[in-house]
């Protein structure tokens, strides 16, 4: 089976179709309201506030409401309270095809069940990196940078599966998109992100905060350059806080997804998204 989403599974089953699966996708993003629009709703932020907190979340690793409370925004109590709410009224995917009468209440436990056990050999919140790689902390905190930066900034959930070396041999995929930033230091590591064209989209949307389907091919590569700055910031800040001092370098198109070739060692992390494409590597010199 690999790394899935319920909803692929469920495809891939023949339990439902993907315009069932679409359908309930929309509803769950209709129901299930973010902290900052409950909040505003409750008249604890104004958008204004919203938005200064979402952009702050870029910089800061950080969940909004512990962000909003340590700015002054919210209190403890407020929070809690949004958080409550988010909880207690949250659909999820196989109750959102319950209410529109895609699939049944025993054919859901049964699938949710078997999914549930196919998926438990993945440990999907632990960062594996491969043994004898230099820079492990880099690697391990890029990782959960970009999941975290995926989520926040661009509203995408990735799955990331055990990382591992790449072969000289090995054929790799082709992308829409891929940039690069370097980390300097005691050690010189690459962070490169490939990306498909409707991820590459979507990157862009966030970022510059409008539809960006019809914008021309080099404003998207800027928005996933910052996007990568973003992700590598935020790296190294935590990083520091760790003990660990690196600079990073302004972020560079590649013409191809990085290879396998003497001299370097190559590491890439297995991600799995919805919809669309996306590779993750990290490039040390050896020596």
């Amino acid at each position: 089976m690999g790394i899935q989403f319920f909803g692929e599974y469920l495809i891939d089953r023949w339990v439902i179709t993907r315009g069932q699966l679409i359908e309930a996708l929309e509803l769950q993003e209709f129901r299930n309201l973010k902290f900052g629009t409950l909040a505003v709703r409750k008249g604890y932020l104004t958008q204004e506030q919203v938005d200064q907190v979402n952009e702050l979340q870029k910089a800061e690793d950080q969940r909004f409401g512990d962000l909003a409370q340590a700015r002054g925004l919210m209190s403890v109590e407020q929070v809690k309270e949004i958080l409550t709410l988010q909880k207690n009224s949250y659909l999820y995917l196989g109750e959102a095809l319950l209410e529109l009468g895609h699939i049944t209440e025993d054919v859901l436990e049964r699938e949710l069940a078997i999914f549930k056990e196919e998926q438990s050999r993945y440990n999907l919140e632990a960062v594996t990196v491969p043994p004898g790689i230099k820079g492990s902390e880099i690697v391990q905190v890029g990782v959960d940078m970009t999941r975290k930066m995926f989520t926040r900034v661009v509203g995408l959930l990735l799955k990331v599966g055990e990382g591992r070396w790449v072969r000289e041999s090995e054929a790799e995929t082709e992308y829409h998109l891929s940039v690069a930033i370097t980390f300097q230091g005691s050690l010189m590591m690459q962070y490169a992100l490939s990306v498909s064209s409707d991820v590459a989209v979507s990157i862009a949307s966030r970022i510059l905060k409008e539809d960006a389907t019809r914008e021309s091919e080099e404003i998207v590569e800027d928005a996933v350059k910052e996007f990568c700055n973003i992700v590598c910031g935020n790296t190294a800040a935590k990083l520091a806080q760790m003990g660990v001092g690196v600079d990073i370098t302004p972020p560079e198109s590649l013409s191809a997804v990085p290879k396998a070739a003497a001299g370097i060692q190559l590491v890439v992390f297995p991600i799995h998204i919805a919809e669309g494409g996306v590779d993750l590597r990290f490039v040390t010199p050896v020596g």
